[in-house]
């Protein structure tokens, strides 16, 4: 099995250094700093599951969509921030022949809506979405600490399409420690990521806390019972549904296991604002206003979080 991962940041060093313990052919698409410490040192992880390094030429490590071999693999990983998709998913078409013909793309990304750019290239057979609820925080440009962990990596098809193809992934991924299933109920998940993310993520990034401070201010759980309300009424208006009913159903799973279970973990939101990056906002609780005003839903609160963190974007 030959793996692309695209997007060598805290998930793509994790999955790579984990599915080359299990003797699995990795090669990375990188750039600058990261690019050369992988050439240099190899990728390795660090924290829950155990420590794996690999050395130097263990993975490869290529610069450019040019420079990948041909008929080469099996499963591409999109770990890249969602932003980039755009740029991506038209790069990887034209470099397209990468691919073994029965390859897979598979996205490991924040937000919903994230095969869109995808789909618009390569056909719904060949694109499938990962949840990934498990904590990750680049330590070196060629390092990953998983951090916390709440409930196995799922993978599937939003489409319907035959989930067996990844169970090669997620074997590979479930012997190397990290926890991994597949599902024919992908969306279901990605949709209870969604509220999990969106309610905790761009929040913990305005006040600069972890998660388990923002439950034990009576303030911060006001405002997160109102993100977690008006998302539910979204994805009611939308057709979607998640694993619970309500939203009251939801809080009680949030407040008792969700939260105490990533207690210490440190939003990707509040890292980006940190070394003063662009956010992955527009995916989050920029999607969820979308969805909002298509479908009539008022979503006062999800609107203001989006205007707080495009203005702390605004002062970089």
């Amino acid at each position: 099995m030959r793996v692309l991962i695209i997007g060598a940041g805290a998930i793509g060093i994790a999955v790579g250094a984990s599915l080359e313990s299990q003797k699995v052919v990795v090669d990375f698409l990188a750039r600058g700093t990261t690019l050369d410490a992988i050439r240099s040192n190899g990728v390795g992880r660090t924290g829950l599951f155990g420590d794996y390094s690999c050395s130097a030429g263990a993975v490869g490590a290529y610069g450019a969509y040019e420079e990948l071999p041909e008929d080469a693999y099996d499963y591409v990983i999109v770990s890249a921030k969602t932003m980039a998709n755009e740029e991506i998913s038209e790069k990887l078409w034209k470099a397209r022949t990468c691919m073994k013909p029965e390859g897979k793309i598979v996205i490991m990304q924040n937000g919903w809506g994230n095969d869109a750019p995808y789909l618009a290239y390569f056909p719904a057979e060949q694109v499938y979405n990962a949840r990934v609820i498990t904590g990750f925080q680049r330590t070196s440009p060629n390092i990953s600490n998983i951090t916390v962990h709440t409930a196995p990596v799922l993978l599937g098809s939003l489409h319907g399409c035959d989930k067996d193809c990844m169970i090669p992934l997620q074997l590979a991924l479930n012997n190397s420690g990290i926890p991994t299933e597949v599902t024919d109920e992908v969306g279901k998940f990605l949709w209870a990521k969604m509220l999990y993310n969106t309610t905790l993520n761009p929040l913990g990034g305005i006040l600069g806390v972890n998660y388990g401070r923002l439950m034990e201010s009576e303030a911060s759980r006001e405002i997160m019972n109102l993100l977690i309300e008006e998302t539910f009424a979204v994805m009611k208006a939308a057709g979607y549904s998640t694993n619970w009913e309500n939203a009251e159903e939801y809080k009680n799973v949030f407040y008792e296991k969700l939260i105490p279970d990533t207690y210490n973990h440190r939003a990707s939101t509040l890292q980006d604002i940190e070394k003063k990056q662009k956010t992955e906002i527009e995916t989050l609780n920029g999607c969820i206003v979308r969805l909002a005003k298509e479908h009539g839903v008022p979503v006062p609160t999800h609107e203001m979080i989006v205007r707080l963190i495009h203005s702390i974007e605004d002062n970089y």
